[in-house]
């Protein structure tokens, strides 16, 4: 193809190299959603008094601390959801199995407790695989509201 490029004059050429880079910036962006699914539904909200950040993270799980300091403490869940961020918007990231759910188990933050904290070790290996490079968000639920914490995979 290279070839016949050069045997074009120079409108041709230009032509060409703009269909050619045209259909190379397209391949990019549909191998950068690769994984994705759906633009988010999600809307990660700040809840007063609570926290979350994340620790030890590689492409196949992390630890995640809740910090939650109201009188009352919220329950955690072991739901979570994993998105990417691509073009500034969130996708969700589609998971290799269809069938999964979590184990309704609820987390309370001990009363007497001094840092007010809760620590979750996330294994998504078994429900999205190993993540690629990019930068990621993992959602998780208090109270029908969502909190997030955002990640890179490098």
């Amino acid at each position: 193809i290279f070839s016949q490029i050069i045997a074009m004059n120079l409108t041709q050429r230009r032509s060409t190299m703009k269909k050619l880079i045209a259909i190379l910036l397209s391949l990019v962006c549909i191998l950068g959603l690769v994984g994705c699914s759906q633009e988010t539904t999600y809307q990660s909200t700040e809840i007063p008094n609570v926290s979350i950040r994340i620790l030890n993270v590689s492409p196949s799980g992390a630890t995640i601390i809740i910090k939650d300091t109201n009188d009352k403490p919220f329950v955690y869940g072991e739901w979570y959801k994993i998105e990417k961020e691509s073009n500034g918007k969130w996708y969700e990231v589609k998971t290799i199995i269809d069938d999964y759910g979590f184990a309704d188990i609820g987390y309370l933050i001990e009363e007497n407790s001094k840092n007010k904290e809760i620590t979750l070790n996330v294994d998504w290996k078994w429900l999205y695989g190993e993540l690629p490079t990019g930068q990621y968000r993992l959602l998780k639920q208090v109270d029908n509201k969502y909190i997030s914490v955002e990640f890179d995979i490098v």
